[in-house]
């Protein structure tokens, strides 16, 4: 993924802005799965997108709240391993 300067920064070490919504083939580079799959997540409603100008747009929040929904919290094994 491209990354996109900081257009409200002064210039000096600013650092790259994560883009707020996602295109079908961004959203399955950050998911590691296919377009087909980010298409699938969509149809049945485990991934919200919004459509601007004929686009389907996927917010980062939704990304991210897909990520916890489908992904189990590490679990403490009191042996270390």
């Amino acid at each position: 993924m491209k990354d996109i300067e900081n257009p409200l920064a002064d210039g000096v070490g600013s650092a790259p802005v994560e883009p707020l919504l996602y295109d079908i083939n961004q959203a399955a580079a950050a998911l590691n799965m296919s377009t087909k799959s980010v298409r699938r997540q969509l149809r049945i409603g485990k991934l919200t997108s919004c459509t601007a100008l004929r686009k389907v747009l996927i917010p980062r929040q939704q990304i991210l709240d897909f990520i916890k929904a489908t992904c189990p919290a590490p679990r403490c094994n009191p042996k270390g391993f």
